[in-house]
């Protein structure tokens, strides 16, 4: 990195961005136009909390973003409208909630998320979906893969490297057409934290669903005054943001599967 200066500006760098960024970077240009609607809730997580301590004290590995998975896994299965995707000029509606999470690892640029997809998690537990995490990112410290099955990138990230940008977007546009290639290689959904490296109060969301139906950001959670059983007490609180794809769902079954998802959420279901 070269350093500049300049009268007006003063000092400053020129920046070149690691392939892994200039490849996020892409995915988001390539990304179909949606119209999404965004949900903004604060879920009391006390019992949960309290529940995965209990859990951990008595030798069981789990975590709270584990948990989250495996409640919006279940809900949306119970939804079918949030697990539907655009395939060209159609609509598929999955039946496999297949969930993509990031997974931190470091690599030769710096620590940078990776992609994973927990498939079927509507079907599994807290439990094998953190143990299932977990060892993504051990086999990625072995083999700089997250998974087996993500062995594929690697061929054809050394072609996309040397590929002109408008042909890469234009490869990319043609992946997002197909409804199978994108539940095949990312998942029918996304979660993502923020809470997991600060614990802020506030909301996350990202500015488009793709050929989602819904996509969801979770940040950190924070101890507060909450009204709990007529009373004001501290409580730890959960901000969560969903985005909802307005061209795949309407208002009231996404509604319908907001309040499903905070009931299991608030309600620690399945630990």
């Amino acid at each position: 990195m070269a350093v500049n200066h300049s009268k007006e500006d003063g000092r400053y760098e020129i920046v070149e961005p690691a392939f892994d960024r200039q490849l996020a970077m892409d995915v988001f240009d390539a990304l179909p136009p949606s119209h999404p609607m965004f949900a903004l809730a604060e879920l009391d997580v006390s019992v949960p909390l309290a529940r995965i301590e209990a859990l951990r004290a008595a030798g069981t590995r789990v975590s709270l973003f584990a948990f989250l998975v495996r409640c919006v896994a279940v809900a949306i299965s119970e939804h079918p409208d949030m697990n539907t995707m655009r395939h060209g000029r159609r609509l598929i509606r999955f039946e496999d909630v297949d969930v993509n999470v990031p997974v931190e690892v470091q690599t030769p640029e710096g620590k940078f998320p990776r992609q994973v997809v927990l498939r079927r998690a509507q079907t599994r537990s807290a439990e094998e979906l953190y143990a299932e995490i977990d060892a993504a990112r051990r086999h990625h410290d072995r083999t700089g893969d997250v998974k087996d099955e993500d062995g594929w990138p690697r061929p054809l990230l050394r072609v996309l490297k040397y590929t002109p940008r408008p042909l890469r977007l234009a490869i990319m546009r043609r992946f997002m057409r197909s409804a199978f290639l994108v539940k095949r290689r990312t998942g029918t959904t996304s979660l993502t934290s923020v809470g997991k490296f600060a614990s802020v109060s506030g909301f996350v969301f990202t500015f488009s669903t793709g050929p989602r139906a819904t996509l969801f950001a979770i940040g950190g959670v924070v101890e507060k005054p909450w009204l709990y059983e007529g009373r004001v007490e501290p409580r730890f609180v959960l901000p969560i943001s969903i985005a909802i794809n307005h061209d795949l769902v309407d208002g009231a079954p996404a509604a319908r599967f907001a309040i499903r998802l905070k009931s299991m959420i608030e309600g620690g279901e399945g630990l």
